[in-house]
């Protein structure tokens, strides 16, 4: 009998493996997604009162600023990008609810939320965020700025017209030089887990929710049944993976963040971005949709994976089941589905997708590749074959393989992979990859263009930690100036009662706290300055000659000090 019931249960588990598989398929938008979600986008300085005292100022910028009208005064939940356009939204926001500003709150630290601060901030304005706002704002100035930022002015179109795309997904697009006006202000007030305000009558909790990044928070007001959800919601597939290039997102935790809110049950969602969501079973749909979005991706690379499939592998077969992927507010016009398989992959398993090809490459592979193919030439005339059958995607793909292989001059093959990537990205309509490769072509034509220096502002300056301004400092040391070196200079910050050893050894920098390492020379330089003055002088905001002629800077062996911090390349 034993025997007999193990036996039916070995055909039962075998019949549970052969159910057949389902069906998935990826949600690209179409042309007249596109311009249907632009089109919802084209409502320019719209101030709208969503629910009794919630007025939603949509159109000025990226994301949407909502104002909470209270009998203590105004509650602004995001600040928009760059002060210039903070002030429009403060002008048309307080025509129609006058008032102090009592609080301004941070869903998160993106600059789009907190970057128009400065416009909006009073003397007695509270600022709120949560405890992970602060360090997750600054990793965004730190050692990587420079690739994310170029980076960034890809993902946002720099200079992508207007005609070539009208909007970003998810809102009005940015404008980065407008943008490199920072008004961001340090929060008087953060908190972890769940905090509860109180201005008058009006009760708003504050519950952190990370998400899209790791220091999100969203809004629930009781007395309304109102939530507002930061980013962690907007009517497009989620932005699982950001081009730019940031920190992994966590999607794990943005899921239990859907939960939260669901557990909330409210009747209005208001995200800042795209519009509001209404009705208590339509936000239960959306929400729960949204979730099972991200968990359906998620899961479907922890099963491709332990089943042993690689990176490519889970991006060919992955997508959305059909009762997801036919749902407006799922299309992939932000995020994309294949691009999130590869963070998650990338997240938990690393860039080592178990073959074993992948460990010992050839360095001249795509060199011989390029032979095998009949050489350069070959390959550039089949390229140019795929460009005119209207395949772009293949003949960038060629373009690449030719640019990388080493065997033509820098460059040469720059124009023609321009028209592939224009073209491809025509082809596009998420608004994310359309820019990306829009701005790209016009790179390869009129090479790189840097953004305007970041103009930053008293507050974000003193929010700016001594110890992110020295991490930076190590990368921008030149090697090739310094193999043959081992130099201390010894940093005394007169305000804060601190000391940094930044020594240079054998091309390598090394930034030491307080105390300095065991081995290390004595200082050759010795700096005294209070932290603002350094910050200013090591952000080409003040000019060294100044700090030392007013007295703030001093500096014992000057001639020591100018070699030493000569090794190290100039700007923020």
């Amino acid at each position: 009998m034993k025997i007999f019931s193990i036996l039916c249960w070995i055909l039962l588990m075998s019949c549970a493996q052969k159910t057949a598989e389902v069906k998935q398929v990826r949600a690209l938008p179409a042309p007249q997604d596109l311009k249907e979600q632009c089109e919802a986008q084209d409502v320019e300085f719209t101030v709208e009162e969503v629910a009794p005292d919630v007025f939603m100022a949509r159109g000025f910028d990226l994301a949407n600023t909502y104002l909470i009208r209270t009998t203590e005064g105004n509650v602004i939940v995001d600040a928009a990008s760059c002060p210039t356009r903070a002030r429009a939204q403060k002008e048309a926001l307080l025509a129609k609810a006058p008032g102090p500003i009592r609080a301004l709150i941070y869903t998160h630290s993106h600059l789009d939320h907190v970057g128009g601060a400065s416009a909006w901030v009073e003397d007695d304005t509270e600022i709120w965020a949560t405890d992970a706002l602060y360090p997750h704002l600054m990793k965004q100035y730190g050692v990587f700025r420079e690739t994310e930022s170029r980076r960034a002015a890809r993902q946002w179109g720099y200079h992508v017209t207007e005609a070539q795309m009208s909007c970003s997904a998810i809102g009005k697009r940015l404008d980065l030089v407008e943008a490199m006006n920072i008004g961001i202000l340090k929060p008087t007030h953060t908190f972890s887990g769940q905090k509860t305000l109180q201005f008058g009558e009006t009760v708003i909790e504050l519950v952190e929710a990370h998400g899209e990044t790791h220091d999100q928070l969203f809004l629930w007001i009781p007395k309304l049944e109102t939530l507002m959800p930061g980013d962690n919601y907007y009517a497009s597939f989620p932005n699982l993976y950001t081009v730019r290039g940031t920190s992994p997102r966590p999607v794990d935790q943005w899921i239990q963040s859907l939960d939260k809110m669901r557990h909330k049950d409210p009747v209005l969602l208001l995200p800042s971005h795209t519009g509001p969501v209404r009705g208590r079973e339509t936000i239960r749909q959306v929400l729960t949709d949204y979730r099972d979005a991200i968990q359906w991706v998620h899961d479907a690379v922890v099963r491709g994976a332990n089943a042993g499939l690689g990176v490519d592998g889970l991006v060919a077969q992955t997508g959305l089941p059909e009762h997801l992927a036919n749902k407006p507010y799922l299309k992939e016009m932000y995020g994309q589905v294949d691009w999130s398989v590869k963070a998650i992959y990338g997240n938990n398993l690393g860039w080592f997708d178990g073959k074993p090809e992948q460990l010992y490459r050839p360095g001249d592979a795509t060199a011989r590749e390029i032979d095998l193919m009949g050489g350069v030439e070959k390959v550039l005339q089949q390229a140019d074959q795929a460009l005119q059958a209207e395949d772009p995607r293949w003949a960038a793909h060629l373009y690449a393989k030719v640019r990388d292989s080493g065997l033509v001059e820098a460059g040469s093959a720059d124009a023609a992979f321009a028209r592939a990537l224009e073209k491809l990205g025509e082809e596009l309509y998420n608004t994310n990859g359309r820019a990306y490769l829009l701005e790209s072509a016009h790179e390869l034509r009129e090479g790189w263009e840097p953004l305007p220096t970041p103009e930053i502002n008293a507050g974000f300056l003193e929010m700016l930690p001594i110890s992110t301004l020295f991490e930076g400092t190590t990368s921008r040391l030149m090697p090739e100036v310094s193999m043959d070196v081992h130099e201390t200079i010894l940093f005394e910050f007169t305000d804060l009662d601190e000391r940094i050893f930044l020594t240079v050894r054998n091309g390598v920098a090394e930034v030491a706290l307080n105390a300095s390492i065991p081995g290390t020379p004595e200082p050759s330089a010795i700096v005294q300055v209070d932290s603002m003055t350094w910050k200013r002088v090591a952000l080409g905001m003040e000019s060294p000659l100044a700090a030392l002629t007013s007295g703030r800077m001093k500096v014992e062996k000057l001639m020591a000090f100018k070699t030493f911090m000569g090794r190290f390349r100039k700007g923020v």
